[in-house]
């Protein structure tokens, strides 16, 4: 019984298939278990849009990859209820402008390719399609056609993608939701202010883009242009998510400029020489950086949502000990020159003890070939580095202004010691680089009675970057006259400073 069924269903297959005789053995007709019906021909065996015995009501007709160079005014006049037809990789260089014209009812989905050709849509507009929701036309010569008033009336087209058709600007549609220029024409500065949810640019010439006004845009590929300069208005853009950045021309990169809604970012095969993660997105998940020049990184003392970071293919040759690394289920420092001192073995033990973080392929600089990360010893030689010997902190009024006055002592031995910075937890500060010999800072960056501060003096020397801090309670003022210290107005970053 149960061969019998199967049989049965084979044979009603075969039967159903509206295609003449001499086309049947290139392609075959099913309905799948959704109760979708389609028509499939293989592969490079037709060169022209078979010929259909009847009308018949299929969901989709797959043509792709095959040698058909014409579509006639004819070619789907008897499968004129077909929801999706599927014309990719066929190189088409003649569209009838009546192909369509018996479809309008009930075209849903339309992929085509051309071979570079085609010049007009017109076969799109010469009947309405009231229904078309899904439209990939690859391969088209569209630099002189205006695509806002062709897909005016397509009221419900949503998802648009036009690869490869020559075009130099970014047109503006209202309904379109999800749009491809990929491998364009677009260059030179780009103004960006939209209505798509997803955008992808990528293989382009741009080399500045300003995000504006984006507040729907969820995604955005700028893979492979020739960027330097990215800029965005966090406010106006702060629904997007994703941004591809990689292989472009990035020598720096403000991570101060992204929304906190921001999710996922790419900055791969670039040419960043150093990140600055003081201020990140706060729900920002995966970070990759790969295949850059990066020597340095700053991290953030503020709460940060990441959990995978790509550091591969870079000049790294030590990191900070922080707390981020904790988090990550991903990292990656392979192909590295690490410096496997001492200073690192903070992050071997983290490896160890956590059994999350896989470092199987990193390996540490060495004499002769590179040596396993996690086989190496980690030891330093004696070497005397920079020290904090005082570090004192006292809530103070000067004059008319409220703020921190700093002192400290630091031992240096062998003059490695090249800046110094303080930083500041909550509201977040980071000073510029502090000369080697001074010795004390005030502070009136919105330092208030009563509140609690993380503070942080940084050591920027040879071998690393250290950091001395403590929590200070302002609960106590001192009152000092200007004239018990001698002070140096910055007005940028409202510090005041006096060197010995």
């Amino acid at each position: 019984m149960f061969l019998f069924l199967i049989l049965f269903i084979l044979l009603n297959s075969i039967n159903s298939c509206p295609l003449t005789d001499n086309y049947l053995s290139r392609c075959h007709c099913e309905i799948l278990t959704n109760g979708e019906s389609y028509i499939k021909c293989h592969e490079k065996t037709l060169n022209e849009v078979p010929i259909f015995k009847r009308s018949f009501p299929y969901d989709r007709l797959i043509l792709s990859n095959n040698n058909i160079k014409n579509l006639t005014r004819s070619a789907f006049d008897t499968i004129k209820t077909i929801r999706r037809i599927n014309l990719e990789n066929n190189s088409i260089s003649f569209i009838d402008n009546d192909l369509l014209r018996l479809l309008g009812n009930y075209l849903e989905e339309l992929i085509i390719t051309g071979d570079n050709i085609i010049n007009s849509l017109e076969f799109l507009t010469r009947y309405p399609l009231k229904n078309l929701r899904i439209l990939k036309l690859h391969g088209f010569n569209l630099s002189e056609v205006n695509l806002e008033n062709v897909f005016l009336n397509m009221t419900k087209l949503e998802i648009l993608s036009l690869p490869s058709c020559q075009l130099r600007q970014i047109p503006n549609l209202k309904n379109i939701h999800q749009l491809d220029l990929e491998n364009n024409q677009i260059s030179n500065t780009v103004h960006l202010s939209t209505s798509y949810v997803h955008l992808n640019l990528a293989k382009n010439f741009i080399s500045s883009i300003i995000l504006e006004n984006n507040t729907q845009l969820i995604s955005l590929n700028l893979t492979e242009n020739i960027l330097n300069e990215f800029s965005m208005n966090s406010i106006e853009n702060q629904n997007l998510q994703d941004i591809n950045l990689s292989q472009n021309y990035l020598a720096s990169f403000n991570f101060s400029i992204l929304n906190d809604q921001l999710l996922n970012l790419n900055l791969n095969s670039n040419r960043l020489l150093s990140l600055n993660l003081i201020v990140i997105p706060t729900n920002l998940l995966s970070l990759s950086t790969s295949n850059n020049l990066i020597k340095q990184i700053k991290f953030s003392n503020r709460y940060s949502s990441l959990v995978n970071l790509d550091l591969s293919s870079n000049q790294l040759k030590s990191i900070e000990k922080h707390f981020l690394f904790e988090k990550l289920n991903y990292l990656n420092l392979e192909n590295n020159p690490l410096d496997c001192s001492c200073q690192l073995e903070w992050l071997k033990t983290l490896i160890l003890n956590q059994n999350k973080l896989n470092a199987t392929t990193w390996t540490c600089r060495s004499n002769a070939s590179p040596v396993s990360f996690l086989s190496f010893d980690f030891q330093c030689s004696s070497i005397s580095v920079p020290r904090v010997q005082i570090f004192n902190i006292s809530y103070v009024k000067i004059s008319f202004q409220y703020g921190l006055y700093i002192q400290w002592s630091i031992i240096d031995d062998k003059n490695i010691l090249d800046y110094l910075q303080i930083s500041i937890s909550e509201p977040f500060y980071l000073s510029p680089k502090i000369s080697p010999n001074q010795t004390e800072i005030f502070l009136s960056n919105q330092i208030q009675l009563n509140q609690q501060y993380h503070l942080c003096l940084i050591l920027l020397h040879k071998y690393a970057r250290d950091k001395y801090c403590r929590v200070f309670q302002t609960d106590k003022l001192i009152i000092l006259r200007s004239n018990e210290i001698i002070l140096e107005r910055n007005e940028q970053n409202a510090i005041q400073t006096k060197d010995h």
